[in-house]
């Protein structure tokens, strides 16, 4: 079957011919840039699926004529401010990779450049030559520099499989530095007494995990749900965005690491491992009640929902969220709107004006343009702002919020669910016309997210690894038929989406790539009308019920309006479903797609489970 990319409504090929007018805000979000491409882009509906175009724009000012506005665009998720922190930035501080050898190679830089502090969290740190090349890159480093600290959070079953382990590898550096070097291994409350007993090591790990995935060096972090192992670092395609130098951000995503490597295992030196100073209660030995409930609320007091940014809001929007006065300088009266400015450790107050009578013939022609008068407010100088503008130096020293970032944090065993609730809503209440793109390395959907999608108004497409590309294909034992219980799960979810007359509304796809396997997962969000996101969530759930219900996940939702990051994003799904297949009633059908019954049985008994 030929190869195709995901599918945007309403669109046609764009002849290469710049706008004839811009307004400022456009100019703001795009003028570092030296020119995007346009793309040729191609409806949800199966019927108009189109190949993949080599049609470009060279104009600096492509756009699509979206129907909303900025402020419509990103107040659509204020509601986001009422459930968890978030986060003000400007969209030039985040940037996407789409390739696991360059994740390495940023990831091996980052750690080489650190001065004060390196977090590292993940599922578990392979043995293989590049996972000793983190480890001999974190020992340089923690020689070269004398203050800096490295905290380590990994699974306790995960981490302790086998002879040669995420354990053995870090010992060295924990023997050498051991005031500066914390390794934390979680161990799940849910694991304990017989169950603990009898349920033999690998198998162990299906109980619940710890499964975030937070590289952070300093005040940059890479949000990915990749594992720090050989495999990811090479052809296991995943996700990977990273976030440049944001303080605040960065100072939670640490505390919520440490948080959780409070109620974990400590690695000592001897590779024994005890409790947390600050954390009496076993994991598996003390009441299972008394350790959630602990815990639990350890994490919650992180999580209180709060707007926080250090940056001045921009003159042409509100804050799309709801906690505004911690904004600097914002304030709204009936026609006018102040704002502060930040440029460097100075602010300067400016308000912006309507001229109507007064402004000559020119200035009213470029504030129908999309121009806007500024009033220094010290000085009453006005300045008028437009795409013709010389003055470059201004708008390129202009510091304002155009992206939020939103910490979502889902630990079932804990009772903390805030990821489970803002994923709902989004696939909830999406509007008609808009398009959800979903990836998941492992399609094991729960069943609540399958009933809203099938009642949902919005188009979905689902892109899910086929059982070639699946991580336990060709496992020996039990694992190896795990794919075949994937296969098994799709198909009844298609099943149900054609029963329920939903085909042109749901759709799914299988990444297909010989020699890689997949483990992409995340969601993009494009309103009606739009051919760029204005959202994504990355990080590592996989929208299945162990996601939900049984490991410690994190990931970040990113809500933009710089149309630089929305390109990115843009460029990255369609990096992941170019070469997919879609997912038809005759897949079912193929030789290699035929479930036993004794599959069928036995995935309807562990689906919890994987």
């Amino acid at each position: 079957m030929a190869a195709v990319l995901p599918l945007h409504k309403g669109q046609r090929s764009q002849p290469n011919m710049a706008l004839p007018a811009v307004n400022v805000r456009l100019l703001l979000c795009r003028f570092a840039n030296k020119g995007p491409n346009g793309f040729v882009f191609s409806p949800i509906r199966q019927s108009r699926c189109l190949r993949l175009s080599n049609h470009f724009s060279t104009s600096p000012y492509f756009c699509n004529q979206s129907r909303l506005s900025s402020r419509e665009r990103t107040e659509a998720f204020a509601w986001l401010g009422d459930i968890v922190p978030v986060f003000g930035t400007t969209g030039d501080k985040v940037s996407v990779l789409n390739d696991p050898t360059v994740f390495f190679n940023v990831l091996k830089g980052r750690i080489w450049t650190a001065e004060k502090r390196i977090v590292l969290s993940s599922l578990y740190l392979g043995n293989g030559p590049l996972e000793q090349e983190l480890v001999a890159a974190l020992h340089t480093q923690l020689e070269r520099v004398r203050d800096l600290q490295v905290t380590v959070l990994l699974d306790y079953t995960r981490g302790s499989r086998g002879r040669n382990n995420s354990r053995t590898l870090l010992l060295p550096l924990l023997q050498k530095f051991p005031d500066r070097v914390q390794v934390s291994l979680y161990h799940t409350p849910d694991l304990r007494g017989l169950l603990k007993a009898v349920v033999p090591e690998r198998f162990n790990e299906t109980i619940g995990l710890q499964h975030m995935k937070i590289y952070l060096t300093d005040n940059s972090v890479i949000m990915s749900g990749a594992n720090l192992s050989e495999m990811y670092f090479t052809n296991r395609q995943d996700r990977y965005v990273v976030l440049h130098n944001i303080p605040l951000l960065t100072d939670m995503l640490t505390n919520l690491v440490s948080c959780v490597a409070s109620f974990s295992f400590q690695l000592c030196r001897d590779n024994s491992v005890i409790l947390h100073p600050s954390f009496n209660i076993h994991p598996y030995k003390d009441d299972i009640d008394k350790f959630k409930s602990e815990a639990r609320q350890r994490v919650m007091d992180l999580l209180k929902p709060g707007y926080f940014t250090k940056l001045a809001d921009p003159f042409f929007t509100d804050s799309p969220f709801r906690h505004r006065k911690k904004v600097i300088g914002w304030k709204r009266e009936r026609r006018e709107r102040t704002i502060q400015i930040q440029d460097g450790d100075e602010y300067t107050s400016h308000h912006e004006v309507e001229e109507e009578e007064e402004s000559d013939e020119e200035t009213q022609q470029l504030i129908q343009q999309g121009a806007r008068v500024m009033v220094d407010t010290r000085t009453q100088e006005k300045t008028v702002v437009h795409p013709e503008s010389s003055n470059v130096t201004q708008l390129r020293r202009t510091i304002y919020v155009d992206t939020w970032i939103c910490p979502l944090v889902q630990m079932g065993p804990l009772g903390v669910w805030h990821d489970e609730m803002v994923t709902r809503r989004l696939l909830r209440t999406a509007p008609k016309e808009s398009e959800l793109l979903l990836a998941s390395g492992y399609f094991n959907l729960t069943e609540d997210y399958m009933d809203v999608m099938l009642r949902a108004d919005a188009d979905f497409n689902i892109l899910m690894a086929s059982p070639q590309v699946n991580g336990f294909y060709g496992a020996k034992g039990i694992a190896g038929s795990i794919p075949t219980g994937y296969t098994f799960i799709a198909r009844e979810f298609h099943r149900r989406v054609w029963q329920q007359a939903q085909q042109n509304r749901i759709r799914l796809q299988e990444y297909i790539r010989p020699e890689w396997t997949f483990h992409g997962k995340g969601l993009w969000f494009y309103h009606p009308g739009e051919e760029l996101p204005s959202l994504t969530l990355v990080g590592s759930p996989n929208f299945g019920y162990r996601s939900v219900n049984r490991d410690l996940e994190a990931q970040l939702a990113i809500v933009t309006d710089n149309w630089t990051l929305r390109q990115q994003l843009h460029q990255e799904q369609r990096h992941l479903y170019q070469g997919s297949e879609v997912v038809t009633k005759e897949t079912f059908q193929r030789p290699d797609r035929q479930v036993p019954a004794w599959a069928k049985a036995l995935t309807r008994v562990i689906k919890n489970f994987f």
